[in-house]
This record gives C-alpha cells, sequence and structure tokens, in this order.
C-alpha cells in the first residue's frame, strides 16, 4: 500500500514560475477515460490521490468530470492549484472526494496577467465557503517576508483573523480548516545539477509513486521529466509495472540505504528525511 499516489492530469501551466523546473515532456492532456482506467488500478494501492506534478490542473477541460470519477471511486483528493482558475470552479468543494486544496500563494510574483488584490480576493472568497466542506492550506516560501508584496498579503491574512499555533512548525491556523504553511524552496533533482551521494532514503517509490500525465510511472513527484521510468501505465497494468525488476531493484535499494538510480543521486531533497 501507498501512502498517495501523485496524478498529473496535465503537464500544462499557464505559468512560469522560477520555482518549477520546466520539463522537457510533449504538451500533454490526459483523457477522463484514462484517468478513469488509472483510478481503478490505484483504488487497489491507495485512496489517497495527489492531482498534481506539474502543470496546472484546473486548466484540464474535462476537470469536473476527472473529480466526478474520484467521487465514484471514493478516492481522496488533494488538489494543488495555483489559484488563478479558482473562479471557474466555485463549487467544486462539493465534490465528497475533494479533502484538501493547496493554494501555491508564492505563484503570486509570476502573475503578471492577473491583478493581485483580484487574485487573493478570489481565493479568499472561495475559502470562506468551502471551508466547511474541505481542508485548505495557504501556501508561501518560508522565507516570503523577502518579497513585500506577499509579506504585505500574509500580515493581512494575520490581521484578519485569528492566527493559532497548530502541531506543525511550518503551519498556523487561521480559521478551523484553514491553513497558512511554510516550507523551504528547494532543487528539483537533475543529472545536471551536483552529485549529492548514493546512500540516503525518501518516501519515493515505497511510499509514493507519481503517474505522469503520458502514463509514465515514476518513484516521485519530482521526477517531472520521467528519468526513472517503471513503465507506462496505459501499455501495462500497474500491478505488472510494480513487479517489475526496475521497481523491485529501486525499492530493495532504498530500504537499505542505497540509491540505485542515478537521478536519485543528484537529489538533495531526499535529505529532508535524514
Amino acid at each position: 500500500m501507498f501512502k498517495r499516489v501523485y496524478i498529473e492530469i496535465t503537464n500544462q501551466c499557464n505559468l512560469k514560475c522560477a520555482f518549477c523546473d520546466a520539463h522537457h515532456r510533449a504538451p500533454s492532456f490526459m483523457s477522463a477515460d484514462k484517468f478513469a482506467s488509472i483510478l481503478t488500478q490505484v483504488r487497489e494501492y491507495t485512496e489517497y490521490i495527489y492531482l498534481h506534478v506539474q502543470g496546472e490542473p484546473l486548466l484540464h477541460p474535462s476537470f469536473e468530470e476527472i473529480l466526478t470519477l474520484c467521487d465514484d471511486h471514493h478516492m481522496q483528493v488533494q488538489l494543488v492549484t495555483n489559484g488563478t482558475f479558482i473562479d471557474r470552479y466555485p463549487e467544486i468543494y462539493k465534490h465528497p472526494s475533494l479533502r484538501r486544496i493547496s493554494f501555491s500563494l508564492q505563484s503570486l510574483p509570476y502573475q503578471s496577467h492577473k491583478d493581485h488584490d483580484r487574485y487573493i480576493h478570489d481565493i479568499m472568497d472561495f475559502v470562506l465557503k468551502a471551508k466547511e466542506h474541505v481542508y485548505i492550506d495557504l501556501r508561501v516560501w518560508a522565507n516570503a517576508e523577502e518579497n513585500p508584496e506577499i509579506a504585505g498579503y500574509i500580515q493581512t491574512l494575520k490581521d484578519t483573523y485569528d492566527p493559532q499555533p497548530t502541531k506543525r512548525k511550518d503551519s498556523i491556523s487561521l480559521i478551523p480548516n484553514v491553513y497558512l504553511s511554510s516550507a523551504d524552496t528547494f532543487l528539483w533533482p537533475s543529472l545536471d545539477k551536483d552529485y549529492n551521494s548514493d546512500t540516503g532514503r525518501c518516501l519515493g517509490g515505497t511510499r509514493q509513486i507519481a503517474i505522469l500525465a503520458e502514463g509514465t510511472v515514476v518513484p516521485c513527484c519530482l521526477d517531472a521529466d520521467g528519468i526513472i521510468s517503471f513503465g507506462n501505465i496505459f501499455e501495462q497494468s500497474l500491478a505488472e509495472i510494480l513487479a517489475g525488476k526496475r521497481y523491485a531493484s529501486f525499492v530493495h535499494a532504498m530500504q537499505n540505504h542505497r540509491l540505485s538510480e542515478e537521478l536519485c543521486r543528484h537529489c538533495t531533497y531526499r535529505d529532508r528525511f535524514q
């Protein structure tokens, strides 16, 4: 069983944020039929899916249908979005499968096409309607104070609501079910980046996998180019992929604090799990 499975319904985004490495794959939108076939298989391994790797999920023309499929399969969904299109989906919180929505407020400096005050207003308008139905994370980088505009919005949120500490040091509760969370910036792994080490471990492959929009199954949401391909779920079953030699070798090495794949040896994000 996996703690979660990431499913990338599209690898296309309306923004070009500096903190999100550009992938080198062909533009792709996963069809609703293919998504349904994935859910049928994934349901055997987890009930938690994240609609996220790269791309903006709310760009998908069949997004509502995709959530309805999640409802039908009794999945628990976390949506990660930059929030620029949330006004198109004012009632998606009514989908019983939708468990948590994470808004990437750190994308704000890259939204040259949209009025920033309106952006925050649209998100908070949605949040206040949805908070009784889903958990909501408003995400910023830990160094957000270095950007005066984002810092100003954060302070306004704190002044408007009643911030309370939570069990997580990187998160505060603004109102019930609504959290302001921060995280350290990180580097996406790449074979072009500095070598890290061939030892260590993380959750990739053991507690989670990711399925890219074109069907490639990879160990985690940071393999945005599908370098560590265990197989393609549109060409063979997930059970066959997980029974394959490359996946078995990956997991065996990870369980023994060794890294069998070169991309992992260039990854620094996994240092957080040491």
